[in-house]
């Protein structure tokens, strides 16, 4: 097994970080590693491809932000953060075989792709991951409750933005589809 490394651009810093893979085939790891999270096949499969999901990743994120800067609705800005995430996270999943229906299914993926991350040896990434998608679930149930004020979304959404990016750059082998 030869080991490999993935680049890492930390959006704020600006610093490129070499994350180390066991293997150099980080697709084949990963869906070796999502064959477990696989949902029961629906009639309307065939269309969930994974640029489609990457597609609405990408409309989420445009969502969120107009509905944050534009009418300051903070639920929708929030909802659309989470939305933006799940969204990613099924493309890496389907890029991968995986297919998602539900919310429980998306955890169990972040889970599997960042005990990925840990296995390569980065365990501040994969504590990051986790932590993250826990802001994003936090999103989601602010869309419910409206609890959260604009410094909060803001600082949500900005994460949520980074964790859909950082997991493009490791998991879908051409490196992302974020713009």
């Amino acid at each position: 097994m030869v080991a490999g490394k993935a680049q890492v651009r930390d959006r704020r810093s600006g610093w490129g970080l070499a994350v180390p893979f066991a293997d150099d085939d980080i697709a084949a790891a990963v869906a070796r590693g999502l064959d477990a999270a696989r949902d029961r096949a629906q009639p309307d499969d065939v269309g969930r491809t994974p640029e489609k999901y990457a597609d609405l990743g990408r409309d989420f994120r445009a969502g969120a932000w107009k509905h944050l800067r534009e009418d300051g609705d903070l639920p929708q800005a929030s909802n659309k953060a989470w939305g933006m995430v799940a969204e990613t996270v099924k493309a890496v999943s389907a890029r991968h075989g995986g297919i998602i229906h539900q919310h429980r299914s998306i955890w169990e993926v972040v889970r599997q792709l960042s005990s990925l991350v840990g296995e390569s040896g980065d365990i501040h990434t994969r504590h990051w991951i986790n932590n993250s998608f826990m802001v994003a679930r936090g999103l989601h149930s602010n869309f419910y409750e409206d609890e959260a004020d604009h410094v909060e979304v803001t600082g949500g959404l900005e994460l949520c933005e980074e964790l859909s990016e950082r997991l493009y750059e490791l998991f879908w082998p051409e490196g992302g589809t974020q713009s």
